[in-house]
């Protein structure tokens, strides 16, 4: 299907995805503000979540709980490419959990209340973590009790 750039309709949905482009959006990295630009663009956010600088491309397929930590540099990705196939679906934050620096949540996962995904951690497609679990790694796995992977 043909979009020319003199219809209305392609500059809406322009300006829907470029406008709070993360340029724009990282200067309200660390204040309420944030998760209320969220909530316009879709994210169904709950109430006292601090976020430090997250990503979020797909934004009204997110669902993130109250009181979530978001850190910097992570990402709520809820799509992908993979065998030349375009594959997305929703992803769901329960309440209080973290997402650690630079971690990446991928398409289709629910994380469960009070989880913790560490720094630099890969959460694969589809994966569930149980509340109050914590996982670390690429492919993030849970971690046992003496903060080693399973």
């Amino acid at each position: 299907m043909f979009c020319s750039i003199y219809d209305r309709r392609f500059w809406r949905r322009e300006r829907y995805w470029k406008v709070p482009s993360e340029t724009y959006l990282h200067l309200l990295d660390g204040t309420p503000f944030k998760t209320v630009v969220w909530r316009l663009l879709g994210v169904r956010i709950g109430a006292r979540v601090f976020d430090d600088g997250c990503h979020m491309t797909e934004r009204p397929m997110v669902t993130i709980g109250d009181d979530c930590t978001l850190n910097s540099g992570s990402v709520l990705q809820c799509h992908s490419q993979e065998d030349g196939t375009f594959k997305s679906d929703r992803s769901a934050l329960g309440a209080g959990c973290t997402v650690g620096v630079g971690a990446l949540v991928h398409y289709g996962v629910t994380v469960g209340d009070g989880a913790v995904l560490a720094a630099d951690s890969f959460l694969m497609k589809g994966e569930t973590v149980p509340g109050n679990a914590r996982w670390a790694g690429n492919p993030a796995r849970p971690l046992d009790e003496s903060g080693g992977v399973r």
